[in-house]
């Protein structure tokens, strides 16, 4: 998902070019066919796009409130060709290339590699927040969850309004069991990104902790207003029904996510609870 911020210089944008074919091109065509080869590159303009993408963990079938922490990876886009000469990149834009090396580690599972060109790009961009919070990503990824914790801190110190960046830094207090200082956080990122459903079930799920059901079902409420199909987010809901001996609200929100995933272990179980609680 794309995000432009105020205090970002205007990305470039990536345009094909194309050569108007003239006579001497043709010529050198049909030089082609009878057995010489030419072959014409041209370096395209860099492109760099922000996007961020919340993949909820599985529910803890241990927990009553699954915890369901979102991991957004920003990652950087460079569109390159064979050919490009990165002597004429600006230092910008080398970081730009380092950040897409990173993100396409990252999504392979080579975490040590994908740290290592993060901190490449910080080198050239050290005031990047993207990069700090990559890198962050890379290290919580890699079990280095206080090596993220810093970089999450260095890039809400660079940009304090960073939604994922302050939705991540949660999740790491949040299984600490700083719940305050998870809260805090949660709530900073629903400043900026209000509609985000991950954030709000993230919410929830701290406040379903610190024991304020009342807070915590609202919160659950509207992830599901703005995401219907969070299964996450109803079964939290429906967990936090049944805290409060709300039996037949945890009937029906247990029954709704064992229609889309029927084989959701906790859903069965809550279910399974709930109906003997409704029981006579």
């Amino acid at each position: 998902m794309s995000r432009s911020r105020k205090h970002r210089s205007e990305k470039r944008t990536l345009h094909a070019r194309q050569a108007t074919p003239s006579w001497p091109i043709l010529l050198l065509v049909a030089i082609v066919a009878i057995g010489a080869i030419a072959l014409l590159v041209i370096p395209p303009e860099v492109f760099r796009s922000k996007a961020a993408s919340n993949k909820p963990l599985a529910s803890s079938a241990s927990d009553p409130i699954s915890n369901t922490p979102s991991q957004p990876l920003a990652s950087n886009t460079f569109a390159s060709a064979p050919g490009t000469n990165e002597d004429n990149l600006s230092e910008a834009e080398k970081a730009a290339l380092y950040q897409n090396a990173g993100g396409q580690l990252l999504e392979k599972g080579q975490y040590a590699d994908a740290i290592a060109q993060y901190r490449a790009a910080l080198k050239l961009a050290p005031e990047d927040e993207d990069a700090h919070y990559n890198l962050g990503v890379a290290l919580a990824k890699a079990g280095d969850r206080e090596g993220a914790r810093k970089e999450y801190l260095e890039a809400l110190r660079i940009y304090p309004d960073y939604p994922e960046a302050h939705n991540n830094l949660g999740n790491l207090l949040l299984n600490e069991g700083k719940l305050q200082d998870a809260e805090t956080h949660f709530r900073a990122a629903l400043q900026s990104t209000p509609d985000d459903p991950t954030a709000q079930n993230n919410l929830g799920h701290v406040l379903a902790r610190e024991g304020k059901l009342n807070e915590a079902i609202p919160a659950f409420t509207e992830a599901l207003r703005l995401k219907p199909d969070y299964v996450e987010a109803r079964y939290n809901l429906g967990s936090a029904y049944l805290l409060q001996n709300r039996a037949t609200d945890a009937v029906s929100e247990f029954t709704a996510v064992l229609k889309v995933q029927p084989d959701f272990e906790p859903a069965i179980r809550g279910l399974e609870k709930a109906r003997h609680l409704a029981s006579p």
